[in-house]
């Protein structure tokens, strides 16, 4: 019965991947975030001028707007890492995550994968039709190049979490064709890398100043930071470096951490790249309203949101990890009241109606910058200024080589801290050694649940959903170690 199940879920997801493509490629915005749809346009004849390639493209922000507010990303991704714990009493498949144990047939897995290609298939749709439009020839080149970008983050997220996965370049629109291998990940970085240098020489600098409503759109920095981070996540710590330099100075750190995700501050001076939401436009970011306990949201008078059942919650570890005197541990994590429980507080948006929350999904911001340059450039001088940059905003002391702990423990320290619960803890781990990892992850759950977790090597890539395995008929392989 579960095979039957698996097997019709895999043709509804292809069909439903095709579809939303269509769907959303063609009734996006006018403009860029706060306008309503346009009526729906033949899909066969539709980018054949500049402004509906710029129609188009807004359906690819719009894609990637759904995947991040979605809750399953976000679980995959932060509750792996030893930042967030997952409540013992939640359903089995989402504590499966935190524990290391889950099968190919999670649908959290499956939740991920299926809207990551949605957006690709998009983002693919773009790049293959813009050149053919008539008009703006740099408008259509930009808007190429904002496609490429979504793409390459799409499949940086995809190979980090997977490895080798199917490199799909082409939009999705015959189902007798919808079965693609996986690729190797050396080639997908390939095309990532060649995505974003292509991307970095369109884009512009900044959208200041434009006279529609453009601000939020991927940048060149935004393509260059980016490529950085893929770079030194390969062990290319030169080329991340070369990357990265060329951001250094285009933006700054805000004076106040706490400022990063406060309410209606968007897109601010330390920012590089962000997903765009808008309550009043009925897009408004809902998964902040899941951290946080009901009675601490009808204590603050949050009407977005409020869990009865905690989900996702700072673990014993990111609360022991900042140092006393840390400004972002207060900006970050609170105390419930009634329960006294921590939860993470970070997005938290106190105005926040039934519309979600005034807040914005930062993917680049400048801090990143610094301490991955810091990491790419190992210990040194110039590390230590870059690192102790993000210190000083803190309000902690500078660093150096004296300071306890090895170079890398000290930037994997301060990574920790600064950027928790963003969804970046999990793949700076991946960085490390294996052994380490593991036995990181290991000790975390030992603290957390009181027992000894089975996690191997394996483990640090998730499974490939069985559908896509199931409907390949065998074409798409599985991940060592999983049935």
């Amino acid at each position: 019965m579960k095979i039957k199940y698996f097997i019709k879920n895999a043709l509804n997801t292809s069909i439903f991947f095709v579809l939303t493509a269509t769907i959303l490629l063609v009734s996006s915005c006018s403009k860029f975030i706060d306008l309503a749809p346009l009526d729906r346009v033949d899909a066969t004849t539709f980018m054949a001028d500049a402004n509906q390639v710029v129609i188009s493209v807004n359906g690819v922000y719009a894609s990637q707007r759904s995947l991040f507010g979605g809750g399953s990303p976000y679980m995959i991704i932060e509750s792996r890492s030893d930042n967030v714990a997952m409540i013992a009493t939640e359903q089995a498949e989402r504590i499966e995550h935190d524990t290391f144990e889950e099968s190919a047939g999670n649908l959290n897995v499956l939740s991920t994968w299926t809207p990551m290609y949605v957006t690709i298939n998009l983002a693919n749709s773009v790049i293959e039709k813009a050149k053919d439009a008539e008009g703006d020839a740099t408008l259509i080149n930009r808007c190429i190049g904002e496609a490429k970008f979504i793409r390459a983050l799409t499949y940086f997220q995809l190979v980090t979490l997977f490895g080798d996965v199917p490199l799909r370049l082409t939009p999705t629109v015959d189902f007798t064709k919808t079965v693609v291998a996986r690729s190797a990940k050396t080639a997908v970085y390939d095309q990532i890398k060649a995505d974003l240098n292509d991307a970095a020489s369109v884009l512009p600098a900044s959208y200041s100043g434009t006279s529609q409503n453009e601000k939020g759109r991927a940048t060149k920095f935004a393509a260059l930071t980016l490529l950085g981070k893929v770079e030194l996540q390969f062990g290319n710590k030169a080329a991340a470096a070369a990357a990265l330099r060329q951001v250094l100075g285009n933006y700054s750190l805000l004076a106040n951490y706490s400022g990063i995700w406060a309410a209606g501050n968007k897109n601010t001076a330390e920012s590089i790249f962000e997903v765009n939401f808008l309550p009043d436009n009925q897009t408004g970011f809902g998964l902040p309203g899941t951290f946080i306990p009901a009675s601490e949201a009808a204590r603050l008078g949050i009407k977005a949101g409020g869990s009865s059942l905690l989900t996702e919650f700072p673990t014993k570890d990111i609360m022991d990890a900042y140092e006393a005197g840390d400004l972002r541990k207060a900006a970050s994590v609170s105390i419930s009241v009634a329960k006294g429980e921590a939860y993470i507080s970070k997005f938290m948006d106190l105005s926040a109606a039934s519309g979600g929350h005034n807040i914005n999904w930062i993917v680049l911001r400048y801090a990143d910058v610094l301490l991955m340059l810091a990491e790419a450039v190992g210990e040194g001088s110039e590390a230590y200024t870059l690192v102790n940059q993000v210190r000083a905003r803190a309000g902690l002391q500078a660093i150096d080589a004296n300071s306890p702990g090895t170079f890398i423990t000290k930037i994997m320290h301060e990574r920790q801290v600064e950027f928790a619960f963003e969804m970046q803890r999990w793949f700076d781990l991946l960085r490390l050694p294996q052994q380490d990892i593991l036995t990181i992850m290991g000790a975390d759950l030992q603290r957390e649940r009181g027992k000894t977790y089975n996690i191997a090597a394996y483990h640090l890539l998730y499974p490939i959903p069985l559908p896509e395995v199931q409907v390949s008929k065998g074409v798409v392989t599985q991940n060592t170690g999983y049935n």
